[in-house]
């Protein structure tokens, strides 16, 4: 389920914050989002980032322009479903505030009414990201999933009517009111069912109630539960409003979904660098407060990662000094990153000029031979334009041995975290 919903500008701006509990846990995950976005969306195409898992929630966002719009929800709950809410969402907040948002520094508090605009927009999407996680789901347009369900509701009134479902003959569920074991069953008769009305029976439904499934058009079915006792005839009528809403509706710009599988976190990118952003000192007394509460393993971590911390401390390095399991280090990573400690900066290399100067240290400091060739293949790359992650992938030299053959060289190699455009070999 949906539990915050934010709009950021890609600048740190809040524009609006929604919430059903009234926590506000988005707040704190807002600055980790945006370092973490920047730290990895320059290394992975965008449209392929939209989820960032936590420990018991995740993130799912969607951006439009310089917005984000962003989404708290459930671990287990599908991601792409709410992409899809977010994208509605977008489009009527762009569409309703244009003005506003031309606007360098808006007023926050003409943004406010939308709350009403996202309770609407849930409200047609109820039920649907739970029955993405277990069952393969055709998402309809909004407006017309809500008249179907609301339509369904109508016709369920009626006593012999119990609960119903609309699925595709390929097995897509649109809607369900069913219970568990009523939809599987249902999944189970519609490939079979060659008539276009049956009452099937079933050893799971209460024996004076059947399952009668109706074959809609060439698209769909649906199936109801029913009390039985009535004709085919009669059970039809009292569907018929619900059938030619159904036969009216475009299935044209439905989206097909599998069931919901497990978005693995994203973490941030081993190589690119923790830096501090206020003293050691501060952070580690902010980490102390953070994680008073916590088990004495977690608060030993935070404490090794902070101490770890120097100029140019690898993420890796930060995720093995703590001792913690890596979606826990992240998230505490993501943390001390939301309270302005830290930031995550790429690592740009510059090697000094190949001259004789350079040559005799190498002789010097007796670099093995094996080293030596990975100077050779790497060399071109280290001109500051270019960072651990970029040199890697051009040369096909893992991040790993760049930075070990890199700290053997001492103070012919110049650290940057801001690109260069310079240099150029």
């Amino acid at each position: 389920m949906v539990k915050e919903i934010v709009v950021l500008r890609d600048s740190g701006i809040l524009l609006f914050h929604y919430s059903i509990g009234g926590t506000r846990k988005l707040d704190e995950l807002a600055a980790a989002f945006l370092s973490a976005v920047g730290s990895f969306a320059q290394e992975v195409s965008q449209d392929k980032i939209t989820v960032m898992s936590f420990q018991k929630n995740k993130l799912v966002w969607e951006r439009k322009g310089d917005l984000y719009f962003i989404a708290l929800v459930s671990e287990e709950d599908s991601g792409e479903i709410h992409r899809v809410i977010l994208q509605e969402l977008a489009e009527q907040f762009v569409s309703l505030y244009y003005a506003d948002l031309m606007k360098d520094i808006p007023d926050a508090k003409r943004f406010r009414p939308f709350a009403d605009v996202v309770e609407v927009v849930l409200h047609k999407f109820d039920g649907i990201p739970g029955l993405a996680r277990r069952y393969k789901t055709i998402l309809l347009p909004a407006d017309d999933l809500n008249r179907i369900k609301n339509n369904m509701a109508e016709v369920e009134v009626n006593r012999d009517i119990l609960r119903g479902a609309l699925i595709t003959h390929d097995g897509y569920v649109a809607t369900s009111n069913l219970r568990g074991y009523e939809l599987e069953a249902t999944l189970d008769f519609i490939p079979i069912t060659k008539q276009d009305v049956s009452v099937q029976e079933h050893s799971s439904l209460d024996k004076s109630t059947a399952l009668f499934i109706v074959k809609i058009d060439d698209r769909c079915s649906c199936a109801f539960v029913i009390n039985q006792g009535l004709s085919e005839k009669t059970y039809l009528e009292l569907l018929r409003p619900f059938i030619s809403l159904v036969q009216l509706t475009s299935f044209d710009n439905a989206r097909k979904f599998e069931p919901d599988k497990m978005e693995g976190p994203i973490t941030f990118y081993d190589y690119d660098a923790v830096e501090p952003i206020v003293p050691i000192e501060d952070i580690r007394r902010e980490a102390q407060v953070l994680y008073a509460t916590y088990s004495e393993e977690l608060q030993t971590g935070a404490i090794r990662m902070v101490n770890s911390l120097g100029k140019m401390t690898t993420v890796l390095e930060v995720h093995d000094v703590s001792g913690l399991q890596r979606e826990q280090s992240d998230e505490m990573l993501a943390n001390f990153i939301a309270k302005g400690l830290v930031r995550i900066t790429k690592m740009f290399p510059s090697l000094e000029d190949r001259d004789e100067r350079f040559a005799a240290y190498l002789e010097v400091i007796g670099i093995k031979k094996r080293d030596y060739d990975i100077v050779n293949s790497i060399w071109k790359y280290c001109n500051g334009t270019l960072s651990i992650r970029e040199i890697s992938e051009r040369s096909s030299v893992p991040a790993q041995r760049i930075l070990e053959v890199l700290s053997e060289l001492g103070n012919n190699v110049t650290w940057s975290n801001t690109r260069s455009l310079s240099h150029v070999r």
